[in-house]
């Protein structure tokens, strides 16, 4: 809502380009989740000239008709957003669990905290996809006498939320780089799980690259954890959009870089994490541009 609303911003204003009686609106889900996964339908279909997903690699799934995505999409990147993500698969030390296969062969009766099914959210539906790989399922560990918890935050990055219902066991989720994961490996002794090689091997081959938490990165992580990667938020359009349009929107970001940079870099742990400018808009792993995109780049020295 903040990128898009300063984008809305820019393209808006006096002496604007946009014919009279235009109107700009920046739209979020119902939960807010629900738009970075269904998004890429709506765009393709025409319901919104814009999206923004999380991570990268969803709308490459789009495109390609991959995962979720029964057909490719015809849809164009336009800039992405410095965001330094990993989907995480921590338990508490207690638990004594060292793997996701584990829980399975045990039964594990696990109380876990996770994006609920009801949320539309891009993790919550990552995840089914790797417990149904390592043998489970959600309906799996209630029927063992566990739970899925309802407890994610409202804001993850609240000092005043309340990070995890402390009944939990475990915490499957993304968004690692926020204020909720900093307080819940300091106030909680966590052990990262890694992701087997057979199910790391099959995320990539549709279209979800691996990535690693860092030795260090967290209280306890003392060997780098292998896991599948998050990173990225990434705006985009439908390929038939009017380049004229397009072009305007690049320009509404690059007119409004500072301002969004501060909006962000306000928190100690910022969701987005470092400055943005064009040249980090255009690390998008290799999704094409929009042609009113790359136009704008060109003429402004980012493409050569």
């Amino acid at each position: 809502m903040t990128i898009g609303s300063l984008m809305a911003n820019g393209m808006g204003g006096y002496h604007g380009v946009l014919p009279p009686g235009s109107t700009i609106s920046a739209i979020t889900g119902t939960p807010p989740s629900a738009l970075a996964l269904a998004g890429p339908w709506e765009v393709a279909r025409g319901t919104y000239d814009f999206g923004i997903t999380t991570p990268t690699w969803l709308l490459d799934q789009a495109r390609r008709g991959l995962g979720m995505f029964e057909e490719p999409l015809p849809l164009r990147a336009i800039a992405a957003f410095p965001h330094d993500d990993r989907l995480a698969f921590a338990v508490r030390a207690e638990t004594g669990i060292t793997s996701l296969r584990q829980i399975v062969e045990e039964r594990r009766p696990l109380k876990i905290s996770m994006p609920t099914r009801d949320q539309g959210h891009p993790a919550g539906w990552l995840l089914d996809e790797i417990f149904a790989q390592s043998g489970f399922s959600q309906d799996d560990i209630v029927s063992w006498g566990g739970e899925i918890l309802r407890d994610r935050p409202r804001s993850q990055n609240s000092p005043d939320s309340i990070p995890v219902d402390p009944r939990f066991d475990a915490v499957f989720d993304e968004a690692i780089m926020t204020l909720r994961w900093k307080r819940l490996t300091t106030d909680y002794d966590l052990r990262f799980l890694p992701l087997d090689e057979d199910v790391l091997q099959w995320c990539e081959e549709r279209g979800m690259p691996r990535g690693t938490i860092a030795r260090g990165r967290f209280p306890g992580v003392e060997e780098d954890v292998p896991t599948v990667d998050f990173s990225g938020w990434v705006m985009y359009c439908a390929e038939s959009l009017a380049d004229d349009l397009v072009y305007l929107a690049v320009q509404a970001l690059d007119e409004q870089k500072a301002l969004m940079t501060a909006r962000f870099q306000m928190s100690p742990t910022p969701p987005m994490t470092s400055a943005f400018d064009l040249t980090a808009a255009l690390e998008l792993g290799g999704i094409p541009l929009h042609p009113g995109a790359e136009r704008y780049y060109r003429e402004h020295g980012f493409l050569a």
